[in-house]
């Protein structure tokens, strides 16, 4: 988790102390999660803090954990089959997630990673359980989703996974934005992403 802190840094997706990361643990009724407001670059082991998901304790840690705890929690109680969660700040995602849009699956890579469009969730304030709550419904089982007004969210089976969905993101929306500079995205058709889907099934990627 530390290593990908400062990578979060590094790729641009959040500035100073911005974001958070989580990882389920061998328990999966736990987590490890960074701590609020403190710079990637200077964080150590010590500072991460073990939270149980289901109550919202703090099993170990001397640090108060991130503000958006909730929101990693939910994210857990609501999909067994996520491990890690990054939450980023970064420029273009944010930019479309000020917007309150979504963005249309308009990139075959759009329907590779993420099952089709992004879907944006209503704004709430940081750190509440309706954000929480709308991000939950934002992900619903895709790996991405945008925060209105806020930043995004990208989830995995690991961290490795997490952190290219966010990148992946912030690719994506980079693209859309740009695409309005020649006229603006042609969305493919919900008939063209349910073709996709089923012709890249057991094709694209390792089993």
């Amino acid at each position: 988790m530390l290593c990908y802190g400062k990578k979060l840094i590094a790729h641009g997706l959040v500035s100073g102390s911005g974001g958070n990361i989580s990882h389920r643990l061998d328990n999966p009724n736990k987590m490890l999660i960074t701590p609020s407001g403190m710079a990637y670059d200077k964080l150590q082991r010590e500072d991460l803090v073990v939270m149980d998901i289901q109550t919202g304790e703090i099993e170990s840690g001397h640090r108060k954990p991130s503000i958006e705890r909730g929101l990693h929690r939910a994210i857990y109680q609501a999909r067994q089959d996520v491990q890690a969660v990054v939450h980023t700040h970064s420029k273009h995602a944010t930019a479309v997630a000020a917007t309150r849009k979504n963005i249309p699956a308009m990139l075959d890579n759009m329907v590779a990673y993420f099952g089709g469009s992004v879907h944006t969730a209503p704004h709430a304030p940081i750190g509440s359980l309706s954000l929480a709550d709308n991000a939950v419904k934002a992900l619903a089982h895709r790996p991405v989703a945008l925060l209105a007004n806020h930043g995004a969210v990208a989830v995995g089976k690991d961290l490795a996974q997490a952190f290219l969905m966010a990148e992946l993101l912030e690719e994506c929306a980079q693209i859309y934005l740009l695409s309005f500079l020649a006229g603006g995205p042609i969305s493919l058709t919900d008939a063209e992403v349910e073709e996709e889907i089923k012709w890249l099934q057991g094709k694209y990627g390792q089993p």
